[in-house]
């Protein structure tokens, strides 16, 4: 008796609830209600830069630069084009210590990018611009000496000294390319 009771309740349930969703559906003949406008964010995607491209007006340079992260010691943060002490203007790069590592080494590692060579590509062959050498630092070149710990988060620079004549140079020789290599001396 009280299973025969249960089934009923059970069917008048399900009977009133579909005759309550079907008087929620809008008949055919009458037009659907309009969504309300929803205001779009307007999503700009900020361009990031590629770090391995100088800045203007050297943006059609592409550098080797980004090889000092193979080691995971480091990571290059930013590049920019700068006045720096001397009054001229230089390349600098922003590089931050992902592991501790020790000046002498940090030295060592950097000796790979010191010297410096631009290249203009003239019919499929690469010419010399300009040659010269990454300064780093006076704090690695004493640390080395004095056995110093760079910490994971430290920041240093690298930079290129380029006066006013050499940076009219590369823009008139159309450079396009800049390679950091062993400094042989």
């Amino acid at each position: 008796m009280k299973l025969v009771t249960m089934c009923g309740l059970i069917a008048a349930s399900y009977l009133l609830m579909s005759a309550n969703l079907m008087a929620q559906e809008p008949a055919d003949d009458e037009p659907a209600p309009a969504p309300a406008r929803a205001k779009k964010k307007v999503v700009v995607e900020e361009k990031l830069r590629d770090i391995s491209y100088l800045p203007t007006p050297l943006s059609d340079v592409r550098t080797n630069v980004l090889e000092l992260e193979r080691s995971g010691y480091f990571a290059i943060e930013a590049v920019e084009l700068r006045t720096r002490g001397s009054g001229d203007e230089a390349i600098v790069w922003t590089v931050s210590v992902k592991k501790a590592v020790t000046c002498r080494h940090v030295e060592a590692m950097l000796r790979e990018f010191r010297d410096v060579r631009f290249y203009s590509t003239i019919e499929k062959q690469k010419l010399e611009v300009l040659a010269t050498l990454v300064q780093y630092s006076e704090r690695i070149s004493l640390g080395s000496s004095n056995n110093r710990l760079l910490r994971q988060g430290d920041v240093f620079e690298l930079w290129i000294d380029l006066p006013t004549t050499y940076l009219q140079k590369l823009v008139s020789m159309d450079a396009d390319t800049l390679v950091l290599r062993r400094w042989r001396y």
